[in-house]
C-alpha cells in the first residue's frame, strides 16, 4: 500500500499520512488535491510526498481525489516548501494562499444549480444610492459587495461567506433592484477592457534594457531602474512578447488593482485574449476561471496584484514586478511573504527571468545588485522630455488663502490651479489621508471620539455621513453631543479628502472634479470609471491619496499638488522617510508627461528634511545613499534582518505580560545556542489596540541567516501565553 503526506488547511505545522486506496492511486499523486477526514469533518488537502512505509499505526484512507491532474506543479511545490521555512509559515497554510479560494470548497454542486442574484446593467450614483438605502442600510452593504463582486455573485456565497440574510436579498429583488437567476455565467470579467495599441518603437535606452533582459541566464534577475515616464511598461511588454514567441509564459506583477485595468489594457492590446487576470477584486468563481485558463495553457499571460505571483503558468519564462517597492506587496496575514522576495525564488526555481521595475527602487533591492540582481537604467523620460521641477512650499511662512482654512492651501498652490484651470490642463491634488477630518474633538472638555476597538479616533466621513475606523470599520452617528460631557457641540480636526473636494468644488465651482480614495473606489470598476473620466478629459481635478501617485499616465496633467507632504514623515516607523520620499517622487512623475510639460508644488513644515530636499531635486540616488547610512545605526534593513514579533489579546496586562514571557523564552534560546541576535522590547505596538485585541510587540535584529534559525525555530516550539495570540512577520515592511 502505499501512504501520502497531506498538507491540510490548518495553523499547524507539519503534514498528516493517509492510506491511499488502490482505486485513488492513479489520481491521489504528488500536487494532487484531496479530501480527507479530519476527526469529524472532511476537508481539502494537497498531497506534498509519496511513502511506501509509515510509523504511523492503521491512517486513515483517502477518501476522494478529484482531479484528474495535479493542481500544484513540483516547481510550486518547492516554493511553498520556501515559503513555509523562510517566514516560519505552516505548509498548508501556504498552499491555502496559492491556489484559488474556490478549490478549497467541498461544495460539489454545479453552479447551475445554484440561486445567483444578479444587479441591473446600470450602477447607481452614490445620490440615487443615498436616496434608496436611506432606511435600508443592510440592502446598501448588500448592493455594494454585488458591486465589488463584479454585478452577480451566488445566494450561498452572499449568506455563507458574507453573512447577508435571505430576508436581505429578497428585499433587494422584491424592489426590483436586483434579480435572482438560476446558474451563475462564466465570463472573463476584463473581456470589454478595450486594447491599447502600445508605441510602434522603442527608444535606444529601451532598447538597451530589452536586450539586457534578454541576455540574463535562466533564474537570473534584473532591477530595471527608469525614471518616472521612461517607459519601462512597454519593456515589459516586449520582454514578454519575445517570451511568447519562444512558447513562454509570463507573470506581470501590479501593486494596486487600482492599477489593473490600465495594465490589462495595454496587455490586451498587444497579447489579446492570451492575458488572464488574478486579483481579489473578483468572484472567487472569476478567480478560478482565470486560473484553470491558465493551468490548462488556453491563456499565457497572467495579470494581477501580490497573489498572482503564484499564477500556474506553464513553461514560466518572465516575471516582471512593476513598482517593486511598493508595501502592498506583503501580504498581511499568514504566510505573510512578500511578493517580490517570492518571485526572485519562483524564478530561480522555474528557470525564469527576472525583471523589478521601479522608479524609486527599494533599499532592500539594491542592497542585491552585484549578488541577485544586474542594474539597467532608463534615465530620462520618453521624447527627452524633462522632469518636472518642484517646489517645497514651507507652510510655516508661505502665505496662505484664509477663506480654505482649516484646509491648508497656500497663495502659490491657489495661483498655480487657477491657472492650470485658466489654460484648460488638469491638475492632481494628493492628500493621503481620507475622509472628511481626522478626528471630532469637543471644545469643552477636550475628549476625541475613539474607535471603542481600536487605539485610534474615528475619522468623519460625509458621504455617508457618520465616523468610521479605518482599521476594524466599526462606523457611529456623526452628531453634535459630546459623549463624554453632553456638550451640544463637537469641532471637526484635521482634514481628509472628502473634505478637500469640497473645498475645492467652492473655491473652482467651474472645475470637473473627482476623487480616488477607498470610499469612491469600493465597487469592482470604480477605479477604472474614474480614469476613463480622467483620459477622456472629463474630469479638471482629480483629488485622491496614494492610489493616484503611480502609474497614472496622463499627458494634460500638468500641475500636481501635495496638500500636505507630512502626513506619513513622523510615523514610529524607520521607513517613515522612505515611504514618504517614494510617494512624493511617484506622484511628481505623473506632471509634464506631455507637451505642455508641468510643475509640482508640494506643501510642507518640514523642507529641510532629506527625503523631502531629495524629492524635490529627483535624486533617488542621494536619498538611497543617505537613508541607507541612516540605517547603519541603529541597524535597519538593509544592514540587518528583522522578525516583528506581535503579542496580542482581549486583556491589556495578560498581553503585556505575555510578551515578557516570549522575551523570556527567545532570550533562553539565543544564549543557549550562542547566537548573536538583538532583542528590543517588549514595549506596546504604536497601534496598541485593533479590533478589539490589545497589542505588544518585540523586534528581532540579526544577519538573514540567523534570525532564519531562529524563526523557524520558534515558529514550532514556542509556547504561546495563555489568552494571547503571536505572530512572526520576517521582513515586515512596517513596525505599526
Amino acid at each position: 500500500m502505499t501512504f501520502a503526506r497531506i498538507a491540510l488547511p490548518l495553523p499547524l505545522h507539519g503534514t498528516y499520512t493517509y492510506a491511499v486506496p488502490e482505486a485513488l492511486e492513479a489520481t491521489a499523486v504528488i500536487g494532487a488535491r484531496v479530501r480527507v477526514r479530519v476527526r469529524n469533518r472532511i476537508v481539502v488537502g494537497v498531497v506534498t510526498t509519496l511513502e511506501a512505509t509509515t510509523t504511523i499505526e492503521a491512517p486513515h484512507p483517502i477518501l476522494e481525489a478529484p482531479d484528474p491532474t495535479p493542481v500544484v506543479s513540483p516547481e510550486l511545490l518547492q516554493l511553498a516548501d520556501w515559503i513555509a521555512g523562510y517566514y516560519g509559515a505552516p505548509i498548508g497554510l501556504v498552499l491555502r494562499s496559492m491556489l484559488p479560494a474556490a478549490l478549497w470548497e467541498l461544495d460539489r454542486s454545479s453552479e447551475a444549480d445554484q440561486r445567483v442574484l444578479r444587479l441591473g446593467a446600470e450602477p447607481m450614483s452614490l445620490l440615487e444610492r443615498e436616496a434608496a438605502f436611506k432606511r435600508a442600510p443592510k440592502q446598501r452593504t448588500l448592493y455594494e459587495a454585488l458591486e465589488a463582486l463584479g454585478g452577480a455573485a451566488p445566494a450561498k456565497h452572499l449568506r455563507d461567506q458574507l453573512g447577508f440574510s435571505d430576508a436581505v436579498m429578497k428585499a433587494l429583488v422584491t424592489r426590483g433592484i436586483a434579480t435572482a437567476e438560476r446558474g451563475m455565467r462564466h465570463r472573463d470579467p476584463f473581456s470589454d477592457v478595450a486594447g491599447t495599441a502600445p508605441p510602434t518603437s522603442l527608444t535606444g535606452a529601451q532598447t538597451a534594457a530589452l536586450a539586457a533582459i534578454e541576455a540574463l541566464g535562466p533564474g537570473e534577475g534584473m532591477l530595471l531602474y527608469g525614471v518616472t515616464g521612461s517607459g519601462k511598461t512597454l519593456v515589459y511588454l516586449e520582454a514578454i512578447r519575445r517570451a511568447l514567441l519562444r512558447g513562454e509564459g509570463a507573470i506581470v506583477l501590479v501593486p494596486e488593482i487600482a492599477l489593473t485595468p490600465q495594465t490589462v489594457a495595454r496587455l490586451r492590446g498587444m497579447f489579446g485574449d492570451q492575458v488572464a487576470v488574478l486579483h481579489s477584486g473578483l468572484s472567487d468563481g472569476e478567480r478560478a476561471d482565470a486560473w484553470r485558463a491558465l493551468r490548462r495553457g488556453e491563456r499565457r499571460v497572467a495579470v494581477g496584484a501580490r497573489s498572482a505571483i503564484f499564477a500556474p503558468v506553464p513553461k514560466l519564462g518572465l516575471i516582471a514586478v512593476d513598482e517593486e517597492h511598493e508595501a502592498t506587496y506583503k501580504n498581511g496575514e499568514t504566510p505573510r511573504y512578500h511578493a517580490r522576495d517570492v518571485a526572485l525564488v519562483r524564478a530561480r526555481l522555474e528557470g525564469a527571468r527576472l525583471v523589478l521595475g521601479s522608479a524609486t527602487p527599494a533599499l532592500e533591492t539594491v542592497e542585491l545588485v552585484g549578488t541577485r540582481l544586474v542594474e539597467m537604467r532608463l534615465p530620462a523620460r520618453v521624447g527627452d522630455r524633462p522632469l518636472p521641477p518642484v517646489e517645497l512650499v514651507d507652510l510655516r511662512s508661505a502665505p496662505v488663502v484664509r477663506e480654505m482654512l482649516p484646509l491648508p492651501w497656500s497663495v502659490a498652490l491657489d495661483t498655480a490651479l487657477n491657472r492650470c484651470l485658466a489654460r484648460g490642463e488638469q491638475a492632481i491634488l494628493l492628500l493621503n489621508r481620507r475622509g472628511f477630518a481626522s478626528f471630532l474633538q469637543c471644545p469643552d472638555c477636550g475628549v476625541v471620539r475613539e474607535c471603542p476597538n481600536c487605539s485610534i479616533s474615528l475619522t468623519v466621513h460625509r458621504s455617508p455621513a457618520g465616523l468610521r475606523c479605518h482599521y476594524c470599520d466599526h462606523q457611529a452617528t456623526l452628531d453634535n453631543l459630546c459623549t463624554s460631557c453632553g456638550a451640544a457641540s463637537t469641532v471637526m480636526k484635521g482634514i481628509g479628502t472628502q473634505q478637500l473636494e469640497q473645498a475645492i468644488a467652492e473655491r473652482f465651482p467651474a472645475a470637473r472634479l473627482a476623487r480616488m480614495d477607498m470610499d469612491t473606489t469600493s465597487t469592482k470598476w470604480g477605479h477604472q470609471r474614474i480614469l476613463e473620466r480622467v483620459g477622456a478629459r472629463e474630469v479638471d481635478v482629480l483629488i485622491g491619496t496614494q492610489m493616484i501617485a503611480k502609474g497614472l499616465d496622463f499627458p494634460d496633467v500638468t500641475l500636481v499638488g501635495v496638500i500636505d507632504a507630512d502626513t506619513g514623515l513622523h510615523l514610529p516607523d524607520f521607513r517613515a522617510a522612505e515611504r514618504t520620499f517614494q510617494l512624493l517622487a511617484q506622484v511628481a512623475g505623473r506632471a509634464g508627461r506631455g507637451p505642455a510639460g508641468g510643475r509640482v508644488l508640494v506643501q510642507t513644515r518640514n523642507p529641510e528634511h532629506h527625503a523631502l530636499k531629495a524629492a524635490a531635486t529627483h535624486d533617488v540616488d542621494g536619498f538611497i545613499a543617505e537613508e541607507r547610512a541612516n540605517r547603519e545605526s541603529p541597524p535597519y534593513p538593509p544592514v540587518v534582518s528583522l522578525v516583528n514579533v506581535v503579542v496580542s489579546g482581549e486583556d491589556e496586562q495578560v498581553v503585556g505580560a505575555g510578551a515578557g514571557l516570549v522575551r523570556d523564552w527567545l532570550e533562553r534560546l539565543i544564549e543557549k545556542q550562542g547566537l548573536e541576535l538583538m532583542v528590543l522590547g517588549p514595549a506596546p505596538a504604536p497601534l496598541a489596540r485593533i479590533k478589539e485585541r490589545w497589542r505588544w510587540h518585540l523586534v528581532l535584529k540579526g544577519e538573514p541567516a540567523v534570525v532564519g534559525r531562529v524563526l523557524r525555530y520558534a515558529a514550532r516550539k514556542m509556547p504561546t501565553p495563555p489568552g494571547t495570540r503571536v505572530v512572526l512577520d520576517r521582513d515586515p515592511v512596517s513596525l505599526l
